[in-house]
């Protein structure tokens, strides 16, 4: 995966989008001391010089954070600061005092997907603690889109590639999936929340194709043996604790394996959505902690 993204990256060529308050996306990566690199992707809106958004480091991973982002754009300077300020969801089992928050400062010429945002930060404990430092290299995800579509046209064009290898190498495709927030079997996504009561919906957002599970909320089975369907199931999960767990537990595998159910999680304050990828008998679970 690591290897992707610095493929993609390179792939980078102009292409003009972004306005004022139009959310912009970057992707790259992070460059802990030249001896790791971490994928990472923010993406944010700009007002009078505020920047407001989020990051998401390690996409796809073990280790997938969606974090808060708050910042400056300084148009005169070409620069961006911004810093990770908490936790929106963690696939990481380690409490949230633990994570080291990115704190960001480079360059940025324009406010659109043509630049290059790069710079170093500096990595810092809730408590102000320094913990890692290192450089951050990110491009416009609009261009690397386009780029990774011009170049799965030109493998689907090559004669010297076979029908196999064509269908394992599709950036494309890698691209989507790694935007699908996807929980596999025995991984927990924690989310991060202030309220009592937040949202559970649930439905199949592809081809209905079967797909039933249990779905299991401290403890306890809500729905039993239900097939999940494009209409979309509301659910209301009280947090009345410090947390509230959710397991899916995959039945079957449908007409098409594996299974996978579309979930989303509203609260008064965030949106998280994430797609389950299992086999039959396997589960992924949910967690709500009250902060």
């Amino acid at each position: 995966m690591q290897n992707f993204f610095i493929v993609i990256f390179f792939l980078l060529t102009p292409m003009f989008t972004g306005f004022s308050q139009q959310e912009l996306d970057y992707m790259g990566v992070i460059k802990i001391n030249d001896t790791a690199i971490i994928s990472y992707k923010i993406s944010f809106v700009e007002k009078d010089g505020l920047v407001t958004g989020h990051s998401i480091t390690d996409l796809a991973g073990p280790h997938e954070t969606k974090s808060y982002i708050s910042g400056y754009f300084d148009d005169e300077n070409n620069s961006l600061e911004f810093y990770e300020s908490g936790i929106i969801y963690t696939k990481s089992p380690i409490v949230e005092d633990d994570f080291c928050f990115v704190n960001f400062s480079g360059t940025l010429k324009k406010l659109n997907e043509r630049q290059l945002i790069e710079g170093a930060f500096k990595g810092l404990y809730s408590n102000g603690e320094e913990c890692i430092s290192g450089e951050i290299s990110l491009g416009g995800f609009g261009k690397i889109l386009k780029s990774a579509q011009r170049m799965d046209k030109r493998i689907d064009r090559s004669l010297l590639i076979s029908k196999e290898k064509k269908e394992m190498v599709n950036l494309t495709k890698s691209l989507d999936t790694l935007s699908m927030n996807i929980i596999a079997r025995g991984e927990t996504l924690n989310i991060f929340t202030k309220d009592k009561n937040v949202k559970l919906a649930i439905y199949d957002a592809g081809k209905e194709d079967g797909d039933r599970i249990n779905l299991i909320v401290d403890g306890k089975i809500i729905l039993e043996n239900y097939t999940v369907t494009k209409k979309i199931k509301e659910i209301e999960i009280p947090v009345h604790s410090q947390k509230a767990t959710i397991q899916v537990e995959a039945i079957n595998v449908g007409t098409s394996a594996p299974n996978t159910v579309r979930i989303e999680i509203t609260d008064s304050r965030n949106f998280v959505r994430t797609l389950t990828n299992l086999d039959e008998g396997e589960t992924a679970g949910v967690t709500i902690i009250n902060k």
